[in-house]
């Protein structure tokens, strides 16, 4: 359990050294607007997560008119890749472990259709074959439970699409991080958060423009804390989800966790945010609030997540649940590997 904890408390070290570890890698230097204006994430679970980031941190910077010449970032969690992807699309192979099968088919399927590529792995069948066929990669150090492993999964992605534009965000960053770690009164708070939610249900709400956060947090607490979960954004969920409070004793024992980022608030979301707080807080167990930290959107997003992910972390703890373990996950791949074996299939289709 500790060790998870540890890794999380890494974070500002891991960012500097995924940072170094894209600029060591032999990539092609794409340019935004002249080589590609799309970009597709494949990955799934903790190796997904990336492409959603990326995409909620740079959507007000795109356009063929904007600092970045990009139309759309978009994550692909299926088998095949998406319809709409053409020769001015740069797809990102995101898998920790390299043998996820999802993205493993993707790559098989960009390689033969001669899309541009760049994978993210650490080791595997994606890294073998990259070497094997030239592909360019950004080879990760191995040894980490891959949802404890974000920095490695997310900050490659925004130093090589756009690390010179905020470059100063992700200096700032890791000295919030740095910072927040030694709070000793907000990790006291943290933990005191988690005793209370244990053995709960649980759901995240935050502003749109944090929904990856929101669900990055809500699959932390499946896979560490072993907890149902569920997220959803504002001002969405004012149109449907909160009826669900209407005079409902199932939801006198579910935990809300709202995720605030105070400095980006304009003030219809706040007072959103906080009358939704005050309609539903008689009605649930509780409501936890988490705030950002930082003036740049990247730090912000980047503190929120460190306090998601320390308390899934510390839920687990609470729970008496071991966060590195996925039993279920484990049964499914051993089901799929025996009945199915797609990994070879497709090694015999690439190689």
């Amino acid at each position: 359990m500790e060790d998870m904890i540890l890794f999380i408390k890494k974070y500002p070290e891991m960012i500097l050294d995924a940072i170094r570890a894209t600029q060591r890698a032999d990539l092609p230097s794409y340019k935004a607007g002249r080589d590609y204006n799309k970009i597709l994430v494949c990955g799934m679970g903790g190796s997904a997560i990336g492409g959603d980031l990326l995409k909620n941190l740079l959507r007000d910077f795109l356009g063929p008119s904007s600092a970045l010449p990009i139309e759309s970032i978009e994550v692909s969690r299926q088998y095949r890749l998406p319809s709409n992807v053409d020769k001015k699309t740069l797809i990102f192979c995101v898998s920790y472990s390299g043998n996820t099968e999802e993205t493993l088919s993707q790559f098989v399927e960009a390689r033969k259709s001669g899309h541009k590529i760049i994978a993210i792995t650490s080791d595997g069948r994606l890294k073998d074959w990259c070497a094997q066929l030239g592909v360019p990669l950004i080879e990760l150090p191995r040894g980490f439970v891959p949802r404890a492993a974000m920095p490695y999964l997310f900050i490659p992605l925004v130093e090589y699409v756009a690390g010179d534009f905020l470059r100063k965000d992700l200096e700032e960053s890791i000295r919030v991080l740095e910072t927040i770690r030694k709070d000793m009164k907000e990790m006291e708070n943290i933990e005191k958060a988690a005793d209370l939610m244990k053995d709960h249900w649980i759901a995240i709400y935050g502003p749109d423009d944090l929904e990856a956060v929101a669900r990055r947090a809500k699959t932390q607490i499946n896979e560490n804390s072993k907890l149902p979960a569920t997220w959803a954004v504002f001002p969405e969920l004012c149109h449907n989800e909160i009826v669900g409070y209407e005079d409902n004793d199932l939801n006198m024992d579910l935990y809300v966790v709202i995720l605030r980022d105070d400095i980006n608030e304009d003030e219809p979301m706040k007072v959103r945010i906080e009358t939704i707080r005050e309609i539903i807080q008689s009605r649930v167990k509780g409501v936890v609030e988490l705030y950002a930290v930082g003036k740049s959107k990247l730090s912000r997003m980047l503190s929120l997540l460190f306090y998601v992910d320390l308390l899934s972390c510390h839920l687990a703890v609470a729970g008496e649940k071991a966060p590195e373990k996925t039993e279920n996950i484990d049964k499914l791949k051993t089901v799929l590997r025996e009945k199915i074996n797609l990994q070879e299939k497709l090694e015999r289709e690439l190689i």
